[in-house]
């Protein structure tokens, strides 16, 4: 019989309460501790709290930041342009402010550059074939100008951070509406690139303010890996034990894993789950659209893969397995049936 000092972790839980009950961001650590602190009350298990390893972070602006052409136009070739959109785009982009404008902005004019191009009827026939060069390097740079306005402004930073901590208690996949919608926009335009979409600038913004607002990304990867952690320590405790853990023992941790698990951590899983597999799918979609990323990108992005061997939701859905499966092991060993539990 193990015998452990239950008073430290007492005070880890004190201390992790007075944490999460002054930033709401990290609630779900205590949540998911009280599982381990009361498992640690039976003399049979001594289980500390995992440590903090946390999912490869969102990368710099330079690992996301995607290189693209510039397009200069000479004072005559400008005058020329006058009669069709093209020197009036142009103009927009060579301007103080478009200079400096956003890469979402920069998205948008990108399309409205290569549709005046496109449908600009040129006279000199020299700056007619530069001008279409310009246009068809651009129609092939689309998927990087996209990938710029997705993944590299203040909307991106929020989106995918994991300092905003889990994702909420009481998370429901009735709150995730207006996300969807965005996601699914953003969707439809990356998939329609090459048809050089109008898309209205307002509803764009927007879009990525959706996304930002709702730091989904970042709190659900964080959130996974967490939860992951916790099962994963548990269930290889849980699979030390042998049948000297049967009768009184055995009562007192069934007990506390209908409390913690079945009854709190089960749910909330099964609200991640719901909620991950609408968003997930779209946010994969992007991902897609906007290769080639960088190396860093690439593996960040790997993250969040539904299917992809090492990616955090496999690992999540691995420690899930995990746990239950020690926990039935340990239930047979002491001869719990199913409908006892």
């Amino acid at each position: 019989m193990l015998i452990k000092p239950f008073r430290s972790y007492l005070l880890l839980f004190a201390i992790i309460l007075v944490v999460s009950g002054c930033d709401t961001r990290f609630k779900g650590e205590a949540f998911l501790n009280e599982y381990v602190v009361d498992l640690n009350r039976s003399q049979s298990l001594s289980i500390s709290s995992p440590a903090i390893v946390m999912p490869k972070t969102f990368p710099s602006a330079r690992y996301r930041q995607q290189t693209l052409s510039q397009f200069d136009i000479g004072l005559l070739d400008f005058l020329s342009l006058q009669q069709c959109d093209v020197g009036a785009v142009a103009g927009r982009k060579n301007s103080i402010l478009g200079k400096v404008m956003p890469d979402s902005q920069r998205f948008l004019y990108e399309l409205d550059i290569i549709r005046a191009i496109e449908s600009c009827d040129i006279k000199n026939e020299s700056l007619s074939e530069e001008l279409h060069q310009v246009a068809a390097q651009k129609r092939l740079e689309l998927s990087k100008a996209f990938s710029n306005a997705l993944f590299n402004g203040v909307e991106s930073d929020a989106f995918f951070s994991l300092s905003n901590g889990y994702l909420p208690l009481n998370y429901s996949t009735a709150e995730q509406q207006e996300l969807l919608d965005s996601l699914n926009r953003l969707v439809v335009i990356g998939e329609n690139l090459q048809d050089l979409p109008v898309i209205d600038a307002g509803t764009f913004e927007d879009d990525l303010k959706v996304l930002m607002d709702s730091e989904y990304a970042g709190r659900l990867l964080y959130s996974l890996a967490r939860i992951a952690d916790y099962l994963n320590l548990v269930a290889s405790n849980v699979h030390a034990l042998n049948e000297e853990v049967c009768g009184a023992p055995m009562t007192f941790l069934k007990q506390q894993f209908e409390t913690h698990y079945v009854q709190k951590i089960q749910p909330y899983m099964g609200r991640i789950n719901r909620g991950a597999y609408q968003v997930l799918p779209l946010l994969n979609q992007l991902f897609q659209i906007s290769q080639p990323l960088s190396i860093e990108m690439a593996e960040f992005s790997s993250q969040f893969s539904l299917q992809q061997k090492g990616s955090e939701w496999q690992r999540y859905q691995s420690a899930s397995q995990y746990h239950a499966k020690e926990w039935s092991a340990l239930f047979e060993r002491c001869s719990v049936s199913i409908q006892d539990r």
